[in-house]
């Protein structure tokens, strides 16, 4: 599965059988998706930039596309999605999310550090991979323990290949 920037803070998970675009903004180029995400439907988004999408999804409810499991709870700061791509366990949301019922440990959490940074969020949900993107990531990177802060457009992750400890990984794109 691939965890993909695009812009500053739209991200794109492509699986085997399914590719969903978060938040799509009007910076990023128009991609093809088969559904869309919205994690604060407010805000730069633009769903014209998505083409073959056949979902919005924005707010609590379980969804499933093209083998992809989705389920979104709504807490105070917007929507929090639990997503099961490819056998892996993501769980997306914001920064200055508090842990919601049912969101417990996941494989891959992907966080959108606009503002606000809990890192209890993210250590509670125990990821063996914490993907970070928005204005505050390099700061959030510190504060989880990241020593070298470097940004990469794109990461992989399979689920036999995730590593031991927690991994930070900050996107960005080039």
């Amino acid at each position: 599965m691939d965890i993909a920037i695009f812009g500053k803070t739209s991200i794109k998970l492509k699986g085997k059988n399914v590719a969903l675009i978060v938040d799509p903004s009007k910076v990023m180029p128009k991609t093809s998706a088969d559904a869309i995400i919205l994690l604060d439907g407010r805000g730069n988004i633009d769903t014209s930039r998505v083409t073959d999408s056949r979902i919005i999804i924005d707010g609590a409810g379980g969804y499933e596309i093209g083998g992809a499991k989705v389920s979104g709870t709504t807490t105070s700061k917007g929507t929090l999605y639990r997503i099961v791509i490819d056998e892996i366990v993501i769980i997306i949301g914001r920064a200055a999310e508090t842990k919601a019922e049912g969101f417990s440990a996941c494989q891959v959490a992907i966080v959108n550090i606009g503002s606000d940074f809990n890192e209890s969020f993210v250590t509670a949900l125990e990821p063996k991979i914490a993907v970070l993107y928005g204005d505050k990531k390099n700061d959030a990177a510190k504060t989880l323990g990241a020593e070298n802060v470097s940004s990469v457009p794109k990461i992989t992750a399979t689920k036999d290949k995730l590593p031991e400890k927690m991994e930070i990984v900050v996107l960005a794109s080039s």
